[in-house]
């Protein structure tokens, strides 16, 4: 393969993998900014109008994307890393990255029909909150969605570990992104406004990645396609 065709590929792949940290930032922030508040401890019309609102299912569908595309961006940075001792790191990052989602993404969805089909279909009150926590906390969903929360954090981590090994980027890249998704767990137990920042967080951590991938001149570049 000639250097030519090399350097091509792997200015397809940095562009891709900078648009997927962007879409995934972005989609991450609108999530707690498009999501319905309502006080969810006590009955009420708002809580109902809230969970039975298309914003609701729009809000937990810029969530779910946003996580689903952790995996094609590490898919990318690993690519970039190749051929340093950050490679290998890289993988376990995007390994830990896709099974998180999966398990995540499952009781994103649980919630995110299960309960809007509750607020429509079932009386108000108490009864409906008895309902929301109850598919909330049912064991086998919180288990799921425990452990995808844990890789996730693990998967930011292990991205940060594999900037630094690289040493082709600067070597603070990845800690914003990593501390986001650190908190990734806490942060649902906040109010809106802790919600919102962290989704503000995870957006510049992204941003962070793709502005110092983005820049890397292409010529420099040893990246494999993949």
């Amino acid at each position: 393969m000639s250097a030519t065709t090399l350097v091509s590929t792997a200015t397809r792949t940095r562009t891709w993998t900078v648009a997927a940290f962007v879409a995934s930032g972005v989609l991450f922030a609108l999530f707690p900014v498009l999501r319905p508040w309502a006080d969810e401890t006590t009955p009420s019309a708002d809580l109902v109008t809230a969970y039975a609102s298309d914003r609701w299912i729009l809000a937990h569908l810029c969530g779910i994307a946003a996580l689903t595309l952790l995996g094609p961006a590490l898919l990318g940075l690993r690519s970039l890393l190749a051929g340093t001792p950050g490679e290998r790191v890289a993988g376990w990052a995007l390994g830990t990255a896709w099974a998180g989602a999966a398990c995540a993404g499952l009781y994103f969805g649980a919630e995110m029909f299960g309960i809007h089909v509750l607020a429509t279909d079932t009386p108000g009150g108490q009864p409906l909150l008895d309902l929301v926590a109850a598919l909330r906390e049912q064991p086998v969903a919180m288990t799921l969605f425990a452990a995808g929360l844990l890789l996730l954090a693990a998967s930011g981590v292990l991205a940060a570990v594999a900037v630094v090994r690289s040493q082709r980027y600067p070597a603070t890249s990845g800690v914003l992104l990593a501390v986001a998704l650190v908190l990734l767990t806490p942060q649902f137990w906040g109010g809106p406004a802790v919600r919102i920042g962290h989704g503000l967080l995870y957006a510049a951590g992204c941003g962070v990645v793709a502005y110092v991938l983005g820049r890397r001149r292409s010529g420099s570049d040893h990246g494999r396609s993949l």
